[in-house]
């Protein structure tokens, strides 16, 4: 019965993957956290294990559907891997509340950026064209999306989807698509981090993992056919859910304190 949890959880956070272009790891880590009472530094291994998975055949499926801008992708990608495999692996120094503290800062400016487009950018321009001086002005923030991914274990992705529209311009459904491959050149060195530098239950990962596979497809079927804006409003939701209980969880703490 346990397995089935992991595995209905593995399951959504693949669908939040596939549908929203986030990696999963971002709704995966509260479900384990508060669901299984699984610790922060073993949900955050555990989640980024689900993360590659999911951004892999997400990634694929998008691929297929040509909803990945592959340039934007590798640069981003290649300029964060090294800060993902960084911020993974100092896990295990940080303690369990930093980690919160981190999550739910995150998670606040995922909403910002997501909630601050300029009205100049409302209409998205179908051909995208690779700007190289935007990017390296926008690069700092791909690299410590990277960081702070790696030590969430959620890929970054809720940072890159927001990132894509408000400083490139993206129609959400290429946005959720290019930030899936971002994320999977990161879960790669984050993996690896987590594997040595975190102790967590290899089997309920892999579990997870393949729940993940199957949501994945799921999310990007519901993403070609669900309209941007119910997309917006429902990665509005997850992140406003999410900020609020990692809130009250820091408000308890502290009040007991």
């Amino acid at each position: 019965m346990q397995y089935l949890t992991f595995l209905l959880l593995g399951f959504i956070g693949g669908t939040a993957s596939g549908l929203l272009g986030i990696g999963g790891g971002i709704v995966i880590i509260p479900l384990l956290i508060y669901i299984t009472n699984i610790s922060p530094k073993a949900a955050t291994a555990i989640s980024m294990i689900q993360v590659f998975f999911a951004s892999s055949f997400g990634t694929l499926f998008n691929y297929l559907q040509k909803n990945i801008k592959i340039k934007h992708a590798v640069y981003f990608g290649i300029s964060s891997m090294a800060f993902s495999f960084l911020g993974s692996f100092l896990t295990k120094y940080i303690p369990d509340l930093t980690i919160k503290i981190i999550y739910f800062l995150s998670a606040l400016t995922s909403l910002a950026l997501f909630l601050s487009r300029r009205k100049e950018d409302n209409k998205v321009s179908k051909e995208i064209v690779f700007d190289k001086n935007k990017f390296l002005k926008v690069v700092p923030l791909g690299v410590f999306a990277g960081l702070i991914g790696g030590i969430l274990g959620v890929g970054g992705g809720f940072l890159y989807v927001p990132m894509l529209i408000y400083f490139f311009n993206f129609p959400i459904p290429i946005a959720v698509g290019t930030s899936l491959m971002i994320v999977l050149f990161n879960s790669v060195p984050g993996v690896i981090g987590k594997v040595i530098s975190v102790e967590f239950d290899i089997v309920t990962a892999v579990i997870v993992a393949v729940g993940a596979i199957g949501g994945s497809r799921l999310g990007t079927y519901l993403n070609k056919r669900v309209k941007p804006l119910i997309i917006k409003i429902i990665f509005i939701i997850i992140i406003m859910l999410i900020i609020v209980r990692v809130a009250i969880d820091l408000y308890s703490y502290l009040t007991v304190k």
